[in-house]
């Protein structure tokens, strides 16, 4: 139940980042937070584990500011590459797939995208709180204080960072409270009048995918396929190690997962991960499934404060404390042996391209082909998985016949 509460923030950035994309919010947020309660109580009562599902904060940045904003794709469309994506995964974790593909992907490329996609959660975040503005001369320059924005911005991230130091559970979610709280006693933040209602607007949402320019999107699909897979398998194996929660119990999450971001996006509601909060949850005591059902009903109720998360879209300068505490911790999680001269490179091309052209896309296709570039000059190239030379080749055309 803490873990569900310590997310609550989550659940309301991520339905907001969707509005700005044109997705009725009264939808999203009724979508996001019915597929991750369907998900959650699905572990609980399948898997019989205490785990939450949560929205994935950094993959759902990059498909807005990534894919949506960019490429001028409309959210029906982005929602069309999730749920193909999502059945890809599906099909990967319940086939040998699963195995072969976790054997052909080196380990430096699927932590650098982790690490890729978190600089993008943190870059967004601070030009979300005007942090990070952009400027005549070169690309980006500091913003200034005296911007409200930033120092509601500043202030919220500062509380999430003395949380965090102190060894606080939840410091994120104290430190968008703060900012919402600062915000409020500014005047820059008006919470409505009744903060309570009735859930509504999936009908503006579900099955609105749109799949008429699916094959313009085939490289957002490989991307998003790749990413939620090794994302969820790296994410559950930090777990199991932790817990020793292997075998059937693993299959049985990583089949939820799967689902789930099916559900997910067929109700509107971009993708769902395993939250990383269950490890504390598991910390603290919380080892039955009562623990997941218990989460899944804090979820369920907050389904009726739509009113006041559709409140922080008028001053977004709120959710930039979570991107940016949320970015930090996707690197703080990285991971790498660094002996291999092709690793050292891919890992550095990958986190590198991602940002800064806002697209994973880019950054998956440049750490393979840097990767089996480097194997097969060295003299390992009969090492490489054939899977892995296929993608190198696929990537390699995809840039060849790239236009902005």
């Amino acid at each position: 139940m803490l873990t569900a509460l310590a997310l609550l923030a989550t659940f309301a950035v991520v339905p907001a980042l969707w509005a700005r994309a044109g997705a009725p919010f009264v939808g999203a947020y009724v979508a996001t937070l019915l597929a991750a309660c369907l998900a959650t109580l699905a572990a609980g009562l399948f898997v019989r584990q205490p785990i939450v599902v949560a929205p994935a904060l950094g993959i759902n940045v990059w498909l807005v500011y990534g894919v949506i904003y960019p490429l001028g794709v409309a959210w029906q469309e982005a929602l069309a590459a999730c749920v193909i994506a999502a059945l890809l995964v599906l099909l990967t974790v319940t086939t040998p797939l699963r195995r072969i593909f976790l054997a052909s992907m080196p380990r430096a490329i699927t932590e650098a995208a982790r690490g890729g996609v978190g600089l993008l959660v943190v870059f967004t975040g601070l030009q979300m709180g005007k942090l990070v503005v952009g400027s005549p001369l070169t690309v980006t320059m500091l913003g200034s204080l005296s911007e409200p924005a930033a120092f509601v911005a500043l202030a919220g991230l500062a509380v999430s960072l003395a949380f965090w130091a102190m060894g606080v559970r939840a410091a994120a979610f104290w430190g968008v409270l703060s900012a919402v709280l600062l915000a409020l006693f500014e005047g820059f933040l008006v919470l409505p009048e009744a903060p309570f209602l009735l859930p509504e607007g999936l009908d503006r949402t579900a099955f609105a995918l749109d799949f008429a320019h699916l094959a313009e999107l085939s490289g957002v699909v490989l991307a998003l396929w790749l990413f939620l897979f090794f994302d969820t398998c790296g994410t559950f194996a930090a777990l199991g190690e932790a817990e020793e929660v292997h075998g059937l119990a693993e299959k049985r999450t990583l089949l939820v997962l799967a689902a789930g971001n099916v559900v997910a996006s067929l109700l509107g509601a971009g993708p769902v991960t395993l939250a990383k909060e269950s490890a504390a949850a598991r910390a603290v005591g919380a080892r039955t499934p009562l623990a997941a059902c218990a989460a899944a009903a804090v979820l369920l109720l907050v389904l009726f404060l739509e009113p006041v998360a559709a409140a922080v879209l008028d001053f977004s300068a709120i959710l930039a404390p979570l991107l940016i505490f949320s970015g930090c911790l996707l690197l703080r999680e990285l991971r790498l042996d660094w002996q291999q001269t092709s690793e050292h490179v891919a890992f550095f091309a990958v986190l590198l391209v991602t940002p800064l052209s806002s697209s994973l896309v880019a950054g998956l296709g440049a750490g393979m082909i840097v990767y089996v570039f480097l194997e097969v000059f060295s003299g390992r190239g009969k090492k490489i998985h054939p899977v892995l030379f296929f993608f190198a080749g696929a990537f390699s055309l995809y840039f060849a016949y790239y236009t902005p």
